[in-house]
């Protein structure tokens, strides 16, 4: 299984643990990612941005695919063999639909299953869950999606940008209670990455599970 590394957002000031075990997975050679935006971005404005950021982490390859326009197969099959996949933010709805009209959902779960990796940002993140209910959370279901079922690739919700979004916590708290789902809220410039069956967190994300929240502390690879 590859690796899944989920992100908020870039910062001028991302942690540096997490640069640091991003340059030691993608360190020995120049990696290929295919760049999947949630929708089309015409002036290229943001892949620019992240291509850039992305250089901080590893040498890379960036190519961009537009979801909005995949008529050529040989571009989705090229997609499926490059090393990591990058899923950007954006509106999560509108995203997963996106994703699931394309059948693209078997397939992100396969190549992952076969070794590749997928980075996800903010909801792209969010999408690794085994569905999106937590988007509702600062997002708004643009597409009028009625299935919510994501990726499934880990057994949380992803809770981004909540240095600006902690106003919900007493709406997540709730969620939490009624879903019996463990969120993990995530501040822009940290992240979480998944490997070999252990999640290691980076920076200062809160855990909300069954009502409560409380800082997520680990040693030793365990939350304690």
């Amino acid at each position: 299984m590859g690796a899944l590394i989920m992100l908020s957002d870039f910062t001028g000031n991302d942690n540096v643990n997490l640069k640091r075990k991003m340059k030691e997975i993608f360190s020995d050679k120049k990696y290929t990612i295919s760049y999947i935006p949630s929708m089309t971005d015409k002036e290229l404005k943001y892949f620019k941005k992240t291509k850039d950021k992305l250089s901080e982490y590893g040498n890379f390859n960036v190519d961009y695919f537009d979801i909005d326009d995949f008529c050529n197969m040989d571009k989705i099959e090229k997609i499926f063999k490059s090393d990591i996949i990058y899923l950007s933010g954006g509106n999560t709805y509108y995203f997963l639909n996106n994703l699931k009209k394309r059948y693209f959902i078997t397939r992100l779960r396969k190549y992952v299953e076969n070794g590749g990796h997928i980075i996800g940002v903010s909801a792209g993140a969010i999408l690794m869950s085994k569905d999106i209910s937590a988007a509702q959370f600062g997002d708004e279901d643009i597409v009028g999606l009625s299935d919510l079922s994501s990726l499934a690739l880990v057994d949380f919700d992803f809770m981004p940008h909540w240095n600006e979004d902690s106003h919900y916590l007493v709406d997540l708290k709730e969620y939490s209670k009624n879903t019996g789902n463990t969120v993990y809220a995530c501040n822009d410039g940290d992240g979480i990455i998944v490997m070999n069956n252990k999640v290691h967190f980076y920076g200062n994300i809160k855990m909300i599970k069954q009502g409560d929240i409380v800082e997520v502390k680990v040693k030793n690879d365990k939350i304690i």
